[in-house]
């Protein structure tokens, strides 16, 4: 059976937002910090603005690949 590769963008913009929902959670539990701080971090990231280019398809990795990249990009700007 073919898998449709074409996804009406609403509901990959869906997918994108709970994905993002989940990484949020996710990292403010790893960095203890609350919600409120970790997303407008997390938005303004280009881990995000990757998430969001439909020819990435980061999304489809889902929360946990999307929460290393984000932790290598603050690392790399720690340095």
């Amino acid at each position: 059976m073919a898998v449709n590769s074409s996804i009406p963008a609403e509901k990959e913009n869906a997918a994108i937002d709970m994905n993002i929902s989940m990484v949020v959670d996710d990292l403010a539990e790893l960095l203890r910090k609350p919600v409120e701080e970790v997303l407008p971090q997390f938005l303004q990231s280009r881990t995000c603005t990757t998430l969001y280019d439909p020819k990435s398809k980061l999304w489809w990795d889902g929360p946990s690949a999307i929460v290393d990249l984000y932790l290598e990009e603050i690392n790399e700007s720690r340095k």
